[in-house]
């Protein structure tokens, strides 16, 4: 009976059906681009400069000085070796520096990496540009400097020019050193561009004096799921106090705090669609409750109980959501699942997207959680609606509802 009521007025119920299907549609759609946004901005920053974990000395991640060094242990590299949740992991020197060239310069980080393991453990050899001569570090390089193509404009350097880094050594002792330019890189985060140069970390450890010894050991996962269990896993195999390993969260709590940030953003559009279903719904039925009145009289005057009567509006009310929320799922899904292949392209907003590290083309992704949560609201939107209606109904005296006209 309630299925049949729902379509006695086919076109009364194919509006709210549209109007839940559409608020549907566009929450999936709106979280497949914010979780797209989220990822795409974590793992660039991952395959720029955190990856998913780093080692390194005790207090080297609050003052980042040359003379926290450290060299690895074989037990360390055989830990990460064996562990075949990392996908790679790579040695890295870093420390403050300026690059020079004939008309300006820029303060810099300067990263001393190795050309080949560097390759597993990062993207910056996909984030490498292959033209004009330009290409990524190689192991016999020596005197070879790999900078951003931002950087490469404002010093006005080319492909094969030379520049000079200046930094200090392990004994604070300044340095100056002549490096080719041997490849340029672009990122999408515009910060990282800005301020960080990669050299051959022989080069590096040779000009600061650091011998065998780096500043940390970046690891990369095949699953950023894994990072909490990977780090229990290598901490128990290196025993060594004076190390210390940290995950992407513990290394940038202010890239958590965005993610955080555009989660929240989403109540808000949650709450815009939880006040459209509830005034399209409640509506519906109070209009559908007016024009049967009579016959709602008739019912209970024929013996027909009021609890009955109000679980035969509240049934009419969770049909029109089922429906509304079946047909927006099949549309949200299906738009999401095209745009995840084809992407969304924010290049008119590129600088923005550069700001926050994503990219200039999102790709959206649609969580389980996501999909469970939107229908919960919707159905229990449906029913806070049908609420007032449903008792409305329940409380029609059938004295007057047969007099009514």
């Amino acid at each position: 009976m309630a299925w049949r009521n729902v379509w006695r007025n086919r076109r009364r119920s194919l509006v709210v059906i549209s109007s839940i299907g559409f608020g549907i549609f566009a929450m999936i759609l709106s979280m497949g681009i914010m979780n797209g946004f989220n990822v795409q901005m974590v793992e660039n920053t991952i395959g720029t400069s955190l990856g998913h974990l780093a080692i390194h000395r005790r207090g080297w991640q609050d003052e980042m000085k040359l003379a926290l060094h450290f060299t690895p242990s074989g037990a360390l590299y055989s830990a990460l070796k064996v562990n075949s949740r990392v996908a790679g992991f790579a040695p890295r020197v870093k420390t403050e520096g300026i690059v020079r060239s004939s008309e300006t310069s820029q303060q810099v980080l300067v990263v001393g990496i190795d050309p080949v393991m560097e390759r597993n453990a990062s993207q910056m050899f996909d984030y490498t540009l292959k033209e004009d001569g330009s290409r990524f570090l190689e192991p016999g390089d020596h005197g070879s400097i790999l900078i951003s193509q931002y950087l490469a404009g404002k010093l006005e350097l080319l492909t094969g020019d030379k520049t000079v880094l200046m930094l200090q050594d392990r004994n604070r002792t300044l340095q100056g050193v002549g490096l080719r330019v041997t490849g340029l890189y672009r990122t999408p985060i515009d910060a990282f561009d800005k301020f960080v140069v990669f050299v051959p970390i022989r080069k590096l450890q040779e000009i600061t004096g650091l011998g065998d010894s780096v500043s940390e050991i970046t690891v990369r996962l095949g699953n950023s799921r894994d990072v909490d269990s990977v780090k229990s896993f290598l901490s128990k195999q290196t025993g060594d106090p004076s190390l210390e390993i940290l995950t992407w969260k513990e290394m940038d709590p202010s890239l958590v705090r965005a993610v955080k940030l555009f989660d929240q953003m989403m109540y808000i559009f949650f709450a815009i669609i939880f006040v459209t279903v509830i005034f399209s719904v409640a509506n519906t039925l109070i209009m559908a409750i007016m024009e049967r009145f009579h016959e709602i009289g008739v019912m209970k005057s024929i013996g027909t109980r009021p609890s009955w009567i109000f679980a035969l509006i509240m049934i009419e009310a969770c049909f029109l959501g089922a429906v509304g929320l079946a047909a927006g799922t099949a549309l949200g899904l299906a738009a999401t699942g095209l745009l995840a292949h084809t992407g969304i392209d924010f290049s008119f907003y590129v600088e923005s997207m550069r700001t926050w590290g994503t990219g200039s083309v999102i790709y959206p992704a649609v969580k389980a959680l996501d999909m469970v949560m939107a229908g919960v609201i919707v159905l229990a939107t449906t029913i806070i609606a049908a609420l007032y209606p449903a008792l409305k109904a329940a409380r029609i005296k059938p004295l007057e509802a047969l007099h009514y006209i």
